[in-house]
C-alpha cells in the first residue's frame, strides 16, 4: 500500500480548498441511569401481573389457616396499609375483583439499559465473536534459518500487542491491538490474546502456500501447554482465530516465484479434520512483519482480525487508473481500506457496536438530527433505500469525523502522520446485500465475490460519496449535483438520483454537526 502518496495528494487536496426503528428525527441525550420498573400491584397475591379470584382464594386461606408462603408477594395484601392483613384487606380486594381492577401499582428503580444492534455481520458465520468477549491465540514462529530478535519474548509481544490504553505511546492510536478495538467499539468488544513463541520443524519455504500445514504443526506442538478452549469464548466449537506472526526474515519471499509473496499477512478460513482439545481451527491470521514497526504491526493485525470478525476489504484488488484505495482523500481512511485510522460508521454497524437510538434512521419529509464525533460518541444517520431488511441493503450512512481517538495519527517509515487536520462529515454509500457464493453466505458485492465487477465501477460494500474530495463542512449543501450522491441502477451503475437533500449546520470542529434532510420538491 503506498500511503505516502496518498497521504500527499491527500494534503495538496486540502492545501487547494483553503485557498428499523421509529424515526428518531433528533439525537436522543444520554440515557438515563435508572429507569421505573413495575414489579407488581397491591392485590396481586400471586404474583401473576393480575388481581383475580386466584387472590381472594390466597388471602382467604391466609386469614382461615395463617399460611404464609412468600412474604415479599404478601406485601401487596395489605389494601389498606395497616401493616396487617386481615378481613378489611379481603373486603378491597374482593371489590377490585368485582369491579375489574388493579390496586395501586408498585414501581422500583432499576438501572437503564439498552439493548446493542444484533451484529449483522454474524450472518457469514465468522469465527471471531465482534461484540462482548474474543480471544486471540497469537504464535511467533521461527524458522530454522531465520527468527525474531531474542527480545521478542511472549511477555514482551504480549504488552506490545495487549497491553492496556495509552494515550503517552508514540504509537498511539495503535499501542495495542486491544487499546485499539476498545475505543472502535466504544468498550462493547474486549478482544484480549495470549502470546506463545515456537520454532518450526522446517525452513520458512518448506511452508509456501502451505500454510495449514505450519497451523497443524503448532497447534498440536503447542497442546500440552496450552487449553484450546481458552480461545474458543463463544462456545461454538472453534478458534475464535489463530495469529501466526511470522519472522522478518520471511517478508518478500517468493518460494515458488509466482511474483506473489508467500507470507504476505492474510485472514482466512482454513478447513481440518484436527482437533485440539476437542476445538477444531477456524479462521487463521498468518504472515511476516517486522516487529521493530511497533504501529505497522499492530495496524496490520488489527485489520486482519477484522476480517476474522467478518468484514472484506475496502479497497481495490484490480488497481486501474482508479487508485488502489477503495475510499480515497482525506475523508477517506479506514481500518478496512487502509490499515489505519478508525473504522467508519458501516463497520460498526456491521459489528454490532450501536446501540438503536445511535443509529438514527431517517424515515422521509424534511428531519433534523445532530451527529457527535464518531471518534468520541457512537452516532451516525442511516437513509435507507426502501426496506432496511436487517441492514442487508443498500443506504447511505452519514458521520462526523475528529482528529481523535483513533483518528488520531498513521504511522510510516517510523513517523507519525496527522490523517487530515480538520475533521468534518462524510457521506457513505453501502451496500450489505446478502448472496450465497462459493463458501456459503457472503456480503454480494465484496471484492473477491461472484457478482463484483472488476472494473470497481459497480456496486461495491462501501463507497464514500463525492470521492477523493475533502469533508463536507458548515453550510455544505449534498445533493445529486455531488458526485456518488446517487443509488445504484438495475446495471450496478450510480445513476438513481435519490430526491434528497442534505444539509450541514452548526457545524463545530471536534464535536459535530447538525445534519437536515429533506425530499426535494
Amino acid at each position: 500500500m503506498n500511503i505516502l502518496s496518498r497521504f500527499a495528494a491527500g494534503a495538496v487536496a486540502v492545501l487547494t480548498a483553503s485557498s428499523i426503528f421509529a424515526g428518531t428525527a433528533v439525537l436522543r441525550a444520554a440515557a438515563a441511569e435508572t429507569k421505573q420498573e413495575l414489579i407488581g400491584y397491591y392485590g396481586d397475591i400471586s404474583g401473576d401481573l393480575e388481581v383475580d379470584w386466584l387472590d381472594i382464594f390466597l388471602m382467604e386461606d391466609f386469614l382461615l389457616y395463617g399460611t404464609e408462603e412468600d412474604e415479599v408477594l404478601w406485601q401487596y395484601a395489605d389494601l389498606d396499609d395497616s401493616n396487617s392483613v386481615d378481613a378489611r384487606d379481603l373486603t378491597l380486594l374482593m371489590q377490585l375483583v368485582l369491579n375489574g381492577e388493579k390496586g395501586t401499582a408498585d414501581y422500583r428503580e432499576v438501572p437503564f439499559t439498552e439493548e446493542l444492534i444484533p451484529p449483522p455481520i454474524q450472518a457469514l458465520s465468522p469465527t471471531m465473536p465482534s461484540v462482548g468477549e474474543a480471544r486471540v491465540l497469537m504464535v511467533a514462529v521461527d524458522f530454522p534459518e531465520c527468527e525474531h530478535d531474542a527480545k521478542y519474548t511472549a511477555e514482551y509481544l504480549q504488552e506490545m500487542c495487549f497491553g492496556a490504553e495509552n494515550p503517552q505511546s508514540p504509537w498511539y492510536p495503535v499501542e495495542s491491538i486491544n487499546a485499539y478495538y476498545k475505543r472502535a467499539s466504544y468498550d462493547r468488544l474486549n478482544l484480549t490474546g495470549t502470546t506463545y513463541t515456537y520454532t518450526a520443524s522446517h525452513y520458512c519455504d518448506y511452508y509456501a502456500g502451505k500454510a495449514e500445514l505450519l497451523m497443524v504443526e503448532v497447534l498440536g506442538a503447542l497442546d500440552r501447554q496450552i487449553d484450546y478452549r481458552e480461545f474458543d469464548v463463544n462456545k461454538n466449537g472453534t478458534l475464535d482465530t489463530l495469529l501466526l506472526a511470522l519472522p522478518k526474515g520471511a517478508v518478500g519471499r517468493d518460494a515458488n516465484k509466482d511474483g506473489t509473496q508467500d507470507w504476505w499477512p492474510c485472514s482466512g478460513s482454513y478447513y481440518t479434520s484436527s482437533k485440539f482439545d476437542g476445538i477444531k481451527p477456524g479462521n487463521l491470521c498468518i504472515g511476516a512483519w517486522d516487529l521493530e514497526d511497533v504501529p505497522g504491526f499492530n495496524s496490520t493485525w488489527i485489520h486482519e482480525l477484522g476480517h476474522a470478525m467478518g468484514l472484506p476489504d475496502y479497497y481495490k484488488y484490480v488497481n486501474n487508473e482508479d487508485g488502489y484505495y477503495g475510499l480515497e482523500g482525506h475523508a477517506g481512511w479506514e481500518m478496512m481500506d487502509d490499515a489505519y485510522c478508525d473504522m467508519s460508521s458501516f463497520s460498526k454497524l456491521m459489528y454490532g457496536w450501536f446501540k438503536e437510538d445511535e443509529v438514527q434512521i431517517y424515515t422521509g419529509g424534511t428531519q433534523t438530527f445532530t451527529l457527535e464525533s464518531l471518534q468520541k460518541t457512537p452516532s451516525c444517520i442511516l437513509i435507507p433505500r426502501g426496506d432496511l431488511d436487517g441492514f442487508y441493503s443498500e443506504y447511505f450512512m452519514i458521520e462526523f469525523n475528529s482528529v481523535e481517538g483513533n483518528d488520531t495519527a498513521w504511522f510510516a517509515g517510523g513517523k507519525s502522520y496527522t490523517p487530515f487536520w480538520r475533521g468534518g462529515v462524510r457521506v457513505l454509500h453501502c451496500n450489505a446485500e446478502l448472496w450465497n457464493g462459493y463458501w456459503g453466505i457472503e456480503l454480494k458485492w465484496n471484492n473477491y465475490g461472484q457478482m463484483y465487477d472488476t472494473s470497481n465501477q459497480k456496486q461495491r460494500v462501501l463507497r464514500l460519496v463525492n470521492n477523493n474530495h475533502d469533508f463536507f463542512r458548515n453550510d455544505a449543501v449534498i445533493d445529486s449535483s455531488i458526485d456518488g450522491f446517487a443509488w445504484y441502477d438495475d446495471e450496478g451503475n450510480r445513476t438513481i438520483d435519490p430526491g434528497l437533500t442534505i444539509r450541514v449546520s452548526d457545524f463545530a470542529d471536534g464535536s459535530g454537526c447538525t445534519i437536515t434532510i429533506s425530499e426535494n420538491a
